[in-house]
């Protein structure tokens, strides 16, 4: 009788094994680290445009086409201080062209003496001639008098060219008026192909004065406005931003075939049929820049608030703030766990709590739905993209032996 029971435990712990192993196992969840889910190390969800670092002013130096230059003390590239010589003029020329002034004054002088004295000599031959002759004689005395006035004028004129001369003659040496850098030499002359006005000889631009010029599409150009707060970021190290204002968006698009160079959420919209539009950003602080640097500008949204605790998703948290929260985590054998987690602030604008504790940047998490189950597998790839089935309504069913071609 008690080999029969045994018999009967035995049947039964056999078929109850037969049965645990015929059911179904917990589906695989899919995991991703907290770094990789909020984007730490990287740029957040926002709409990013490109940037580069460019001069707040520039300088443009002309250069006297008229005079020579003797001596170009710069070159492009090169840091200049205020008062720096740039360059110098021909002094030796500009004193021959004081000492002709000088000359061609004295001529004009000399050519009213001159005429002075026909105008005396015309007098007296006038006293004594004939009535017939004396319109002659008064026409010949109001050409020689309009001439002196003219002559006077002209010497009127010479003078001043000359004022001006000596006192650019006084030094010939032309300056730096600010600090700054060397942009442009342009010793060739010629004309801007895009405005049409005379290349300057020299261009500066300031020093450290510098500010983030950026293009905004005509379709997204509500997002970006003058006086909104930004963040820029550096496109080699993510973590480098600084933050300044936009002091400015010109009204008229810069480029009618090119896009603003907009980006959203990862991917990029070339847009290369609308327009785009400059606008520039007042920089806060413009340590670690470099002029020329590319970098990403994006809209202030509490980016740069320095939290106590790791930052997630919302979404991301089940529970409650009465009963606490929790989240679905990988444990170190790689299965679904049930995490309580302390949260802090919730910031509103970005939908994210501040996590105090139970919770790191390396740990594996899954969003919380209705599938995800404790003690089930983890796994980091993501689910496949199933594509359903077209279902055309007028779509024909075929049947196994149809025949194929028919009417």
């Amino acid at each position: 009788m008690k080999k029969r029971y045994v018999a009967i435990a035995l049947t039964l712990l056999l078929t109850l094994t037969l049965l645990a192993g015929c059911g179904e196992e917990l589906p695989a969840v899919y995991v991703q680290s907290v770094k990789d889910i909020m984007g730490y190390g990287a740029m957040g969800e926002f709409n990013l445009c490109a940037g580069v670092v460019v001069a707040r002013s520039e300088v443009k130096i002309e250069r006297d086409e008229s005079r020579k230059v003797a001596q170009l003390n710069v070159e492009a590239g090169q840091e200049v201080s205020e008062g720096d010589v740039l360059f110098s003029y021909d002094m030796e020329e500009m004193q021959l062209t004081i000492d002709k002034s000088l000359l061609e004054i004295e001529q004009l002088k000399n050519s009213i003496t001159d005429m002075e004295e026909q105008i005396a000599d015309l007098e007296k031959e006038k006293a004594n001639a004939k009535d017939s002759e004396q319109l002659s004689y008064t026409i010949r005395i109001q050409t020689l008098e309009t001439n002196k006035l003219e002559t006077e004028y002209n010497i009127t004129v010479k003078e001043r060219e000359l004022e001006s001369l000596e006192a650019m003659a006084g030094n010939g040496d032309v300056v730096s008026p600010i600090n700054g850098r060397v942009k442009a030499i342009n010793e060739d002359g010629g004309f801007d192909e895009y405005t049409g006005m005379p290349l300057p000889y020299i261009t500066l631009i300031e020093a450290g004065a510098y500010r983030v010029k950026g293009k905004v599409n005509e379709l997204n150009r509500s997002d970006f406005f003058v006086g909104q707060r930004v963040v820029v970021r550096s496109r080699s190290d993510a973590d480098r931003m600084w933050t300044g204002m936009i002091a400015e968006l010109d009204s008229s698009p810069e480029d009618s075939n090119s896009g603003g160079g907009m980006y959203y959420y990862g991917y990029t919209d070339e847009m290369t049929t609308s327009s785009s539009y400059p606008f520039y950003v007042d920089l806060d602080d413009m340590e670690g820049l470099l002029l020329g640097q590319h970098v990403y500008i994006e809209p202030e949204s509490g980016q740069t608030e320095e939290k106590t605790g790791l930052m997630l998703d919302a979404s991301y948290l089940a529970g409650s703030e009465e009963e606490g929260f929790f989240v679905w985590a990988a444990n170190k054998d790689d299965k679904i766990e049930k995490r309580p987690v302390t949260v802090g602030a919730f910031d509103e604008f970005l939908y994210q709590y501040e996590i105090l504790n139970g919770l790191t940047e390396e740990d594996r998490i899954a969003f919380p739905d209705d599938t995800v189950q404790e003690g089930a597998p983890v796994t980091d790839l993501p689910p496949a993209q199933e594509t359903p089935p077209e279902n055309l309504p007028d779509q024909d069913v075929v049947y196994e032996g149809a025949v194929v071609g028919g009417n």
